[in-house]
């Protein structure tokens, strides 16, 4: 009999817990708002849905599980903040470094040169050209801020969706804190 009420105890806890928790969400007592430092894109938006210069690939591989850290850089001297910024972001991550990559996406030819020249002074970062500034557009069209004359920071998760982007004023270790969470 005790073995039975025992059996019984550790079968039933777990559905008590989804059924209270339910319950709990349901009746207006869910978390309110979010801890997030970060601005969340206005809408949902998938990497894979950008096309290489060719038009056959995406602009962009998700095949190897990891996070990206990003920034698209319209301006050299506004971005070189973000850049060096997403750097350190990836060396005070310690063992997660291996988590994310870092990429520079860029629509203007002209800005090529320069950013050949901070890839060097920056190494391990990819740099993607988006040849019709589609990209830019879209991003653009999702946040609050101006891409264009800002050249903020902004997530992409495993799967290729755009999670959210920091403001260029936003405080480093704010930023840290939402990159811990989120790998």
């Amino acid at each position: 009999m005790r073995d039975k009420f025992f059996l019984a105890t550790i079968l039933l806890t777990p559905i008590l817990v989804v059924i209270f928790s339910t319950l709990y969400f349901t009746m207006g007592m869910s978390p309110e708002g979010t801890k997030n430092n970060g601005e969340f894109f206005k809408s949902y938006f998938n990497f894979n849905e950008f096309k290489g210069s060719k038009g056959e690939q995406d602009l962009i591989g998700f095949e190897d599980g990891k996070w990206v850290l990003s920034v698209y850089v319209t301006d050299i001297e506004k971005s070189k903040e973000s850049i060096y910024l997403m750097r350190q972001l990836n060396v005070a991550l310690n063992r997660d470094i291996n988590k994310l990559k870092r990429v520079i996406f860029y629509s203007n030819k002209l800005l090529e040169d320069d950013l050949r020249n901070i890839q060097i002074d920056y190494p391990r970062q990819i740099l993607i050209e988006d040849k019709n500034g589609v990209l830019l557009n879209v991003l653009q069209r999702n946040s609050k801020i101006n891409f264009n004359v800002e050249n903020p920071i902004f997530v992409i998760d495993p799967y290729g969706r755009a999670v959210m982007y920091f403001n260029t004023d936003t405080d480093p270790k704010l930023i840290l804190k939402d990159l811990k969470v989120l790998i």
